[in-house]
């Protein structure tokens, strides 16, 4: 019977550790003052790059042409567009973990949504939602969106 009562008590304890800590461990590990390059932005269902369509001069593959998304600790984050190597514009975005897998995030004229976080591979995030706020001035308001991000750091 000890061992029983020993074993919920355990067991309730992690759990509620698990509770508690899921969404600050992601945090700590995958976004907190992290950097990452956004390098793919697609509607499902097309193959065209949205970065090539709204960031001037966007170019696929190239190095000197890059989105750069720095997520901060107290909700705030920033996108970097840099053109030929050279800083193209700077915006201020918000974001905030609902769930460990799930972001509400703010970001320039074109992204704004609940993103389900699914991690592909050691650096490399997609961010995706069936309803982005997506600010483009044409109908439907929202789209799905894929983001896919590589840390870089």
């Amino acid at each position: 019977m000890q061992k029983t009562k020993n074993y919920i008590f355990t067991s309730g304890f992690l759990l509620i550790v698990l509770v508690f800590t899921g969404c600050e461990l992601f945090v700590d590990f995958g976004l907190k003052d992290a950097t990452f390059e956004n390098y793919d932005a697609i509607i499902p269902g097309s193959e065209t790059n949205l970065n090539t369509i709204l960031l001037p001069g966007y170019v696929e593959n190239d190095p000197d042409f890059r989105y750069i998304v720095k997520y901060f600790g107290n909700d705030r984050c920033t996108g970097q567009y840099y053109a030929a190597d050279t800083l193209q514009y700077e915006v201020e975005g918000t974001w905030s973990l609902i769930e460990p897998d799930l972001m509400q995030l703010q970001l320039d004229a074109f992204i704004n949504g609940v993103f389900k976080i699914s991690k592909l591979d050691k650096t490399t995030y997609l961010l995706e939602t069936d309803s982005n706020e997506h600010g483009l001035g044409i109908e439907p308001s929202t789209l799905p969106l894929q983001l896919y991000n590589r840390k870089i750091y």
